[in-house]
């Protein structure tokens, strides 16, 4: 893993999504370029405190970060990284953290398959796109993403494109309170992956999200037949 350096950078774009999760885009300043590895995170200077936020970006758009904040609980961070405006520097420590592909193991994990909720598709975003469009990787890639409520949705055209443009790419997206008629799964993540997702011994699993799911979700692989040193996960909660 890189060192971690201190960095600044400059905001150069801050958009509120929907209600509840918001995206940055921050144009190093000092140092100019940033060596990280898709899922890692960044400490971020708020008011004299640090609070952490994966990467967005993948690690070849070195010039800059990305990342997705849920702001809906308002906390100092979130509330912080919302009022910022275009122009805003930023101080953060980075990159840091382990919650990366492990492709030491690429032999064993033919086959990956990431499970998110909420903001947690955040470090999942940048791992995608990092395998596919930067490795050309073509091992079987399962994306599967809880949400609550329709109006939470964000990035989910994103995500269909990549689908249907790469064969080993499948993204399937959950809503734990659909609408009526919803036609996709609904309910707990978890469930989904239970019902939709045949497993085995050549899998890697990478989770992130709330503590439930990742709980859920690592019980679940492993009567599936996923070793447990398989299995890697980033909390937030």
């Amino acid at each position: 893993m890189n060192k971690p350096k201190q960095f600044k950078g400059k905001v150069s774009e801050n958009i509120l999504m929907n209600e509840k999760f918001q995206y940055l885009h921050i144009e190093l300043m000092e140092p100019y370029r940033i060596e990280f590895k898709a899922g890692q995170f960044v400490s971020v200077d708020v008011g004299g405190e640090k609070r952490s936020y994966s990467i967005v970006s993948m690690p070849a758009m070195d010039h800059a970060i990305e990342i997705c904040v849920d702001v809906s609980l308002g906390g100092k961070g979130a509330t912080y990284l919302k009022n910022l405006k275009p122009g805003d520097v930023v101080s953060f420590l980075g990159p840091l953290g382990e919650f990366v592909i492990k492709e030491e193991n690429k032999e064993k994990e033919k086959k990956l398959l990431l499970v998110a909720t909420g903001s947690g598709i955040a470090p999942m975003r940048s791992m995608i796109l990092d395998l596919l469009e930067e490795k050309q990787d073509k091992r079987l890639i399962k994306l599967h993403w809880g949400l609550r409520f329709v109006k939470d949705m964000f990035w989910e055209d994103d995500f269909r494109r990549l689908h249907k443009y790469y064969d080993n790419f499948n993204f399937h997206l959950t809503l734990s309170k659909p609408p009526e008629k919803w036609p996709l799964c609904s309910g707990h993540v978890t469930r989904c992956v239970e019902t939709e997702v045949e497993l085995g011994i050549d899998w890697g699993v990478y989770l992130c999200g709330n503590k439930a799911m990742i709980e859920e979700v690592k019980e679940l692989v492993q009567k599936k037949g996923v070793a447990k040193e398989q299995i890697y996960f980033e909390k937030f909660f």
